[in-house]
């Protein structure tokens, strides 16, 4: 949804690229508030949960995505660029974030 319409669709339409941002900080405030108290998704250890979802979650955190950084205030979600980081340093997660 949001990256067709923000990055890819022929040409620009106003309403379906604010609804789909709402959606995606939407999404980013319900995973903020859920790694506030918790340091992995599935709690205290990392999991397939984290594996799933961080490369889409937090490519959009660190502003990588679809240049939309700015247009979606990623740096207001703390928790989320947090786990993002924490994720970053795992050895697995860099040698399958590495372009081939």
């Amino acid at each position: 949804g949001f990256g067709h319409f923000y990055a890819y669709a022929p040409f620009k339409m106003e309403y379906p690229i604010n609804r789909f941002a709402m959606e995606v900080k939407r999404q980013m405030d319900v995973l903020d508030r859920h790694l506030a108290d918790n340091e992995y998704m599935a709690g205290s250890e990392y999991s397939i949960a984290d594996m799933a979802i961080m490369p889409w979650y937090g490519s959009m955190a660190k502003g990588i995505l679809y240049e939309a950084a700015e247009f979606l205030s990623v740096h207001e979600y703390k928790n989320v660029i947090r786990w993002t980081d924490t994720l970053m340093e795992r050895p697995a997660v860099q040698r399958g974030q590495m372009e081939k």
